[in-house]
């Protein structure tokens, strides 16, 4: 990746085709933790840095205050730049394959409000602008850059969604917005990518003493707990994938709807539920509880995730930490 910076004095949560419980539990909204203005996906570098971002190359662009924010487009590669007083001010630019997009636009398909630049999307009182960089390749990956206008132009914070493709910013009821994305830290976990258990999350700002960033926002992820009817047809489901020993469909079954419990504020019931099914779900081939928990523990998101569980049993609590591929 070619990269310049010279500093100066995107409520209802993405749609999910899931079952009557689990639905409503992967809408649920969570913040990831994303640390301020850091690099978290290697791009490829721009086949001809010199000439990505040229004049004739331009594809869109977008005024906001006094900067100019631009994006390219060519064999020479996708480029995003921002200008201020004719001076560039912020240069990046990637490879062909990948598409820089200006703002969050509206997308009606996936029920995605747009929202107009310059808005303050982290809360802190300035103005903002979001840039989203799409990698391109199988299930991936988009990448969102949060650029603050003032008092002095700075890139805020580097948000990667890993294979999620529908991260977006988000206006909930409480007139804040929020940022709505995925954890896929279990991808290809145990077994293929379809296979593996994900959740829907969803970000707000946070300052702190290291600059501020995007944490959970579990109290907007919180749900009741499940009813008898919903917590008996999810065991039902799982009780048949245990009993086939079937690897290829336990993590998007019993381990799905830990996830979604631990995500919703029910750690307790998702240990409950581990429980429930019986020694046989842990034996091979299938993973154990302390198996999910030490890829749990590699989750970007674990950090604020970890304080929020509730009576973690031993097998999970002394689980060492493993990734999932």
């Amino acid at each position: 990746m070619d990269k310049t910076y010279l500093g100066l004095d995107q409520g209802e949560a993405m749609k999910r085709e899931m079952s009557n419980w689990a639905l409503a539990l992967d809408a649920l909204v969570v913040v990831v933790w994303i640390a301020a203005a850091t690099g978290v996906l290697a791009q490829g570098p721009a086949e001809n840095p010199a000439q990505a971002c040229a004049f004739k190359n331009k594809v869109a662009g977008a005024t906001v205050g006094q900067y100019e924010f631009a994006s390219f487009k060519s064999s020479d590669g996708a480029c995003v730049q921002v200008t201020s007083g004719g001076k560039t001010v912020y240069s990046q630019s990637v490879d062909s394959f990948e598409t820089y997009t200006l703002g969050q636009p509206d997308d009606a398909q996936d029920n995605i409000a747009g929202i107009a630049n310059g808005t303050d999307v982290t809360g802190r009182g300035q103005p903002d602008m979001i840039v989203s960089l799409f990698t391109g390749g199988a299930h991936c990956c988009t990448i969102h850059f949060v650029f603050e206008l003032g008092p002095q132009f700075k890139l805020l914070a580097t948000l990667d969604d890993s294979d999620d493709d529908m991260a977006h910013f988000e206006r909930l009821a409480d007139g804040h917005y929020y940022y709505v994305t995925g954890d896929w830290t279990f991808g290809y976990w145990p077994t293929c990518f379809a296979c593996s258990p994900s959740a829907v999350v969803t970000l707000r700002w946070t300052d702190d003493a290291k600059g501020g960033g995007f944490h959970l926002a579990m109290d907007k992820m919180q749900m009741p707990a499940p009813t008898t009817a919903e917590w008996n047809k999810e065991l039902s489901a799982a009780q048949k994938v245990v009993a086939a020993g079937d690897a290829d469909s336990i993590g998007t079954t019993m381990w799905q709807t830990v996830l979604n419990l631990i995500y919703g504020g029910q750690s307790d019931l998702a240990w409950k539920f581990v429980d429930a099914l019986g020694p046989k779900a842990q034996q091979k081939p299938l993973p154990t509880l302390g198996d999910f928990c030490s890829v749990l523990k590699t989750s970007p998101y674990w950090p604020d995730l970890q304080p929020t569980l509730k009576d973690v049993p031993p097998a999970c609590a002394n689980a060492a930490v493993k990734t999932a591929q």
